[in-house]
């Protein structure tokens, strides 16, 4: 009765899980909680003391949902907001093939991950933990703290806690196997093995685990892939293949008077005021094809009556082997007046000599005055066009160009803890964590100065001399007379020259990998004492824990040769080594720059932690944390206060209050830069943001509350909670979106402030390829700083019903949401100008700003339960939202899309505890075929709170031998 009675405040999850554990099919692999280290204490205890709001998600609560992957479990927790894991490549920051947790929506790093209560490095190149490399094969519980921790776990802890941990008490082996049928892809895979071994004084756990991703296509779902008019920012570019050159041989007046490539209207989008429009998402996937692999092993052993050992050791990565996406970029960094051998820069020269020039002017359907200065003179060019378009490219089979990503982490934990026979007894829990995580990366780019060359005839590795097209020089046609066809939608061009298609060896010749490797260390030696004190006020003696935490993080990237801005500063270092230049934006056409680095951090941290029973009812909780960064981020003492009373047998009320924090990283604080891709609405496509650190970043902190009250009467039990976060300084990047429409309030189009003396600071952060317009902006610089305030509120509910005897079995119905109040961000400057008003953000999608903030998530079941069969109908519901950038010139004549509409799915899951050990699971998800809901980003839809893949079929099974 006593567990029941502590989960009344978790959700009806929880409810079962610990049900399931009270209960299990199989009772070697029982779960014992009658006395743990409850997330968010340092204090053991039976866990009905707890004053937290904990969510407890065990194993047989997983199979009833249909054994989900740890993506699908995150996502379906209402109190978390924006989870990334099916498609991150259009959201800055974001990593394919990882994933994350967000509670509160305030961002994933604010969310501390835990694994058997010990931290996890983050994933390189990202400021967040991979919950991809949890081994799930070894999970036996899931514990949510939906509140601030930083007094008990130090920095991170912002938002709360998500803490796994693996199971206890397994004997034998157990193999387990399941399939996910999914139209339009050859389907998700996983297989899995553990081992558990139980002797007198010892336990040995083994698993391994393997999960397979198929790729799914935009052109698979109908909703992916829309009509410019229906969607213009649905994957569609003003940058495309065919395209708009300039017609000079010098850009002076005549760069406002661009020759259009007479195939767009055929074989491409159609030709705006912007441009020729290029659709470049059919390229591109819903979910890529992805491998992720886990080797887990840990090792309980008595050394003696008090002493215990432990130790764990993880290997885990994934592959995505070829993340596609548009087969080439548009140029944002040109050649020098060396190499376009016109006395200027800022743009690409092709010679009036190139075979696909001569071919398109051939064609006819140009301007006659253009056709003829293109004749004489050539074209020099700088936006508006990309090299490779709707023909695809051919070194990756003719579709989109395949980006490479590799992650590979290991982990190593190993402890001691016993009791000390001073007084009463003092307990003590010593260990030490290390965790290796390296990423590998290359993402296929073109070589400023080796396509200007080959524009010009001079191409190729062999060439010799300088004779356009003779010796081994090879041209490239940037021009659609050398594309046969749109690979995509199938459209013939019907000026197509063979004779002037790219060969396979000239795009070897200019390709080249934009590379680097990442590597994410973690070092922590955690010394934990717990015991009691002779203090009583007739309810217990006071109950205390205190230790220390010394803690090293170490961030390192490499870059290759072409990447490295030591190496390759120039546009044309690709041509010319010896190059010098003053904007150092590095070779590639597209992606800027990049500096080697090797940072680390040291944090050193005293905690205390005391327990109070005041009476047989009420219970108190102190705690308090000291953390020492040095240098500018300085040091930090963050306390924390908690009460539950038990005012009856079926009602009780809980309460906390803290100060939360989290230090700024060692890359948000080193003087580099990374650079990223972002979607510029007014510029009609993407531009290349650099976001530089910020060495006076100061750590950012929060003030949380929690009030809640737990109601248990028979089986019926509901708990109501009030949260509350006022954030102070968060971390963040500015807004590159903010400076843009700040600049351009109203797009391509109409009035700016290219003039304004009072934004010239503002204006100084834009490169531009020309004068000062939205469709000549080049790359943005944005910085890490200290962001307005946020204050964040709402509640969580729970509540669940077992009624039974219903036809010789047990109907249980359960409800968990998440409603917020408010999601408040102070006034926005960037250079001393406003760029946002003070604006509450609940029920938005602000797109690569607060993200979604959808005002309602929740999830609801009715189940039912008969001797050794399980069935379950969840209903799942993502609120409506409106997108922030409904009051631009976006949907200044067309409003479809502006409001997200919500997003509601049922899933059908049944279980079977069969004969001989064998567990079988089957589930229909999404069973109406719901499509996710119309959004105006690249894929038509909300990654962070929707799902792409529609009905599909789940199958698994589980034998314990």
């Amino acid at each position: 009765m006593l567990h029941c009675r502590y989960l009344a405040g978790a959700s009806p999850l929880a409810l079962l899980a610990v049900l399931g554990f009270a209960a299990p099919a199989n009772a070697q692999d029982a779960a014992e909680v009658s006395e743990v280290v409850v997330t968010g204490s340092f204090i053991a205890g039976t866990p009905e003391n707890a004053a937290l709001p904990v969510n407890v998600i065990g194993a047989d609560e997983l199979q009833k949902q249909g054994s989900p992957s740890t993506v699908d479990l995150i996502k379906s927790i209402p109190a978390i907001q924006g989870a990334v894991g099916e498609t991150n490549q259009f959201g800055a920051g974001q990593v394919t093939g990882a994933g994350s947790a967000n509670l509160r929506g305030l961002g994933s790093e604010r969310t501390l991950v835990l694994m058997n209560g010990r931290r996890m490095t983050i994933s390189p190149g990202s400021i967040f933990v991979d919950t991809n490399l949890i081994p799930t094969a070894a999970i036996g519980r899931v514990e949510v703290l939906k509140d601030g921790a930083a007094a008990t776990y130090g920095s991170d802890a912002v938002a709360g806690v998500v803490n796994f941990i693996t199971r206890k008490n397994l004997s034998g082996l157990e193999v387990s196997a399941g399939y996910s049928l999914i139209d339009g892809s050859n389907g998700d895979y996983n297989v899995s093995a553990a081992y558990g071994w139980q002797g007198e004084n010892a336990d040995v756990l083994l698993t391994a685990g393997y999960r397979h991703r198929s790729e799914l296509s935009t052109t698979e779902r109908d909703f992916a892939v829309r009509p410019f008019a229906e969607n213009p920012q649905g994957g569609w570019s003003t940058f495309g293949n065919p395209g708009l050159y300039l017609t000079s041989a010098n850009a002076g007046a005549s760069f406002t008077s661009p020759l259009v490539d007479p195939a767009c209207g055929a074989i491409s989008g159609p030709i705006t005021s912007t441009g020729c429009q290029f659709q470049y998402i059919g390229f591109d996937n819903l979910i890529e094809d992805e491998d992720h692999y886990q080797i887990y092993g840990e090792i309980n052993v008595d050394l003696t009556e008090k002493t215990k050992f432990h130790a764990e050791v993880l290997f885990a990565g994934h592959d995505v082997a070829a993340e596609n996406s548009s087969p080439s970029y548009s140029p944002n960094n040109f050649p020098t007046s060396a190499l376009t051998t016109k006395g200027q820069g800022n743009g690409f020269f092709i010679d009036p000599r190139n075979p696909g020039l001569q071919a398109l002017l051939a064609s006819g359907g140009i301007n006659p005055t253009q056709a003829a200065s293109a004749a004489a003179n050539g074209v020099f060019t700088s936006v508006a066009w990309r090299p490779l378009g709707v023909g695809g490219n051919d070194l990756f089979g003719g579709g989109g160009k395949e980006d490479k990503r590799s992650f590979q982490a290991y982990r190593v934990s190993a402890g001691f803890k016993g009791s000390l026979d001073i007084g009463d007894g003092i307990g003590w829990d010593a260990a030490v964590t290390y965790m290796d995580n390296n990423s590998d990366i290359a993402t296929p780019d073109i070589l400023v100065g080796k396509m200007q060359l080959a524009l010009r005839g001079l191409g190729g590795n062999s060439c010799t001399g300088n004779t356009p097209g003779q010796n081994g020089c090879l041209w490239f046609n940037p021009f659609s007379s050398g594309v046969e066809q749109n690979v995509v939608d199938g459209r013939v061009n019907p000026n197509y020259n063979a004779a002037t298609a790219n060969s396979r060896e000239v795009l070897e010749y200019m390709f080249a990998d934009y590379a680097y490797k990442i590597r994410s260390q973690m070092f922590t030696a955690d010394l934990v004492f717990n015991g009691e004190l002779p203090i009583d006020f007739g309810a217990g003696q006071l109950a205390w824990a205190a230790g220390a935490q010394y803690r090293w993080s170490g961030i390192e990237r490499q870059n290759n040769d072409n990447t490295n801005i030591a190496v390759s500063p120039c546009p044309d270092s690709s041509v010319n080594p010896a190059a010098t230049c003053t904007a150092q934006n590095g070779p590639f056409s597209f992606f800027g720059a990049l500096a080697d680095y090797d940072l680390d951090q040291s944090v050193g941290a005293a905690f205390a932690e005391f327990q109070m029973p005041f009476t047989d009812t009420l219970t108190g909780t102190f705690a308090i944390r000291y953390e020492d960064y040095g240098g500018n981020i300085g040091s930090t003492t963050n306390p924390k206060v908690a009460l539950k009373w038990q005012a009856t047998d079926w009602l009780a009320f809980r309460a906390s209050a803290g100060s939360t924090f989290r230090a700024p990283p060692q890359t948000q604080v080193a003087n580099t830069a990374t650079t990223s891709l972002a979607y510029t609405t007014a510029a009609g496509g993407y531009r290349a943001y650099d976001l530089w650190g910020n060495p006076n970043l100061k750590p950012e902190k929060a003030d949380t509350l929690n009030l809640g009250v737990l109601f248990e009467q028979g089986d019926f039990r509901a708990s109501l909670d009030y949260w509350r976060f006022n954030f102070k300084g968060p971390i963040d990047n500015e807004g590159g979106s903010d400076i843009v429409n700040t600049i351009f309030p109203t797009g391509s189009a109409g009035p700016n402030n290219c003039n304004n003396p009072a934004y010239a600071s503002l204006l100084a952060r834009i490169s531009f390829t020309g004068p000062c317009s939205a469709s000549a902006i080049n790359r943005i610089r944005i910085n890490y700083v200290n962001s307005p305030d946020i204050d964040t509120s709402g509640l969580d509910f729970a509540a669940s019903y077992k009624q039974r005897d219903v036809y010789g079995g047990d109907l249980s119905f359960g409800v968990d949401l998440t409603y917020v109040l408010e999601y408040m961000v102070d006034e926005t400057t960037i250079e001393g100008v406003v760029v946002a008003p003070k604006t509450d953000y609940v029920g938005t999608m602000d797109y690569l700003g607060y993200q979604s903030q959808p005002q309602w998530k929740a999830t609801a079941f009715a189940e039912y339960t008969r001797d050794n069969h399980n069935l379950r109908w969840t209903v799942r519901y993502v609120d409506n939202m409106i997108d922030t950038r409904g009051g631009s010139s976006t949907f200044a004549t067309n409003q479809n899309g502006r409001k997200i509409d919500a997003f509601i799915t049922h899933d059908l899951t049944y279980r079977a505890l069969l004969p001989w050990d064998t567990t079988l699971t089957a589930a229909v998800i999404n069973v109406f075929d719901q499509d996710p809901p119309f959004a105006r980003l690249d894929l038509s839809y909300d990654p962070f709170t929707a799902n792409p893949l529609g009905r599909y079929y789940k199958l698994g099974i589980t034998k314990k031998f």
